[in-house]
């Protein structure tokens, strides 16, 4: 082997054991840790979905009584500038007859769903909704249910963030000093996101809901509130 070969393996050799050193402490006195925040937030934005059923023997007639009505009911939504259109849905399937089991007509469903901040915008709206459309057709309300917008979601995440990294440092200080170590190093972290929202409104709210929209008062919405929580977890080494 030439001189040069062997300056050159050594020094591959010196190379490769300095990675190790480096590498070696990573294999003692690593500790895992957990820490967390959380906060309830307002819920600032609601959902809606709308929906029409009709039947008819004729596919092509019963989907222009879907459309019209859908239309009128668009119709209503763009006068509110407050209230936005998230898009509307349209199915139709067989009916068949109880007493000969035969196809007997049509039953189509046409769904709007809309989604505001202004909750009192958006009940008055149902309400207008829920009553005889252009065509002579009524929506009625499916669900509703709340969330939070993404700005503010984002904002208090990214507070939240900052609350559990604060949590996590002050935890491996704890750590490092009930192990009489001078110091920790932090080996990975993992910063995980959660929110937890309300379901939707419940049958029975729901059947109150369409009640006073009959008559001459809109029911209230109640946003009420979302937990968000963000977990930092990770490893440390102390030393």
């Amino acid at each position: 082997m030439s001189r040069f070969c062997t300056h050159a393996l050594s020094a591959l050799m010196v190379g490769l054991a300095a990675v190790s050193a480096q590498a070696e402490p990573l294999n003692y006195n690593v500790v895992n840790l957990e820490a967390g925040a959380q906060r309830a937030v307002d819920n600032d934005l609601a959902y809606a979905t709308l929906f029409v059923e009709v039947n008819d023997s004729d596919p092509s007639r019963l989907a222009g009584k879907v459309n019209r009505t859908l239309a009128a009911a668009l119709k209503l939504v763009k006068q509110q500038g407050l209230v936005k259109s998230e898009g509307t849905g349209y199915s139709t399937y067989p009916v068949y007859s109880s007493k000969t089991n035969k196809q007997d007509g049509w039953r189509g469903r046409g769904e709007l769903r809309l989604s505001s901040r202004d909750f009192e915008t958006l009940s008055k709206l149902l309400g207008q909704l829920q009553q005889p459309l252009e065509g002579g057709l009524a929506l009625q309300l499916a669900s509703v249910h709340y969330g939070v917008s993404d700005e503010t979601r984002d904002k208090l995440e990214n507070e939240l963030i900052e609350e559990s990294l604060k949590a996590f440092r002050q935890r491996a200080d704890l750590i490092s000093r009930s192990m009489a170590a001078k110091t920790w190093r932090t080996v990975n972290v993992n910063v995980n996101t959660q929110a937890f929202v309300p379901p939707p409104m419940p049958k029975a709210a729901m059947m109150r809901m369409e009640a006073a929209d009959a008559g001459a008062a809109p029911a209230p919405l109640e946003g009420g509130d979302s937990k968000l929580s963000v977990t930092v977890s990770g490893s440390i080494q102390v030393e």
